[in-house]
């Protein structure tokens, strides 16, 4: 049975939850070839990013996932992108 990007974002999901960032970024970048433009999965793969501590992945898959229209990430844009670019600004010194 093949498996759909809602399928690949589920698994995703059960594993950002467990703490296994890697293995969730896998799974929504499966998602996201199922289907480009599914925000959700670039916000969740942008979270699991943040996590591992990579800032400027994060705030690339969580501009992507506002511009498709994902409010969790509309919702970051506005609140958290300073934060975001100030801290890649001080890992850079």
């Amino acid at each position: 049975m093949a498996e759909t990007e809602k399928d690949w974002y589920q698994k995703g999901l059960q594993l950002k939850q467990k703490g296994r960032y890697q293995k969730a970024i896998q799974s929504f970048n499966q998602a996201i070839d199922h289907k480009i433009k599914f925000a959700k999965a670039y916000f969740a793969r942008g979270v699991c990013f943040y996590k591992l501590g990579n800032t400027r992945q994060a705030t690339d898959d969580l501009a992507a996932a506002a511009m498709l229209g994902c409010e969790a990430a509309e919702f970051w844009s506005k609140h958290d992108r300073n934060k975001f670019k100030k801290s890649d600004e001080d890992s850079e010194s």
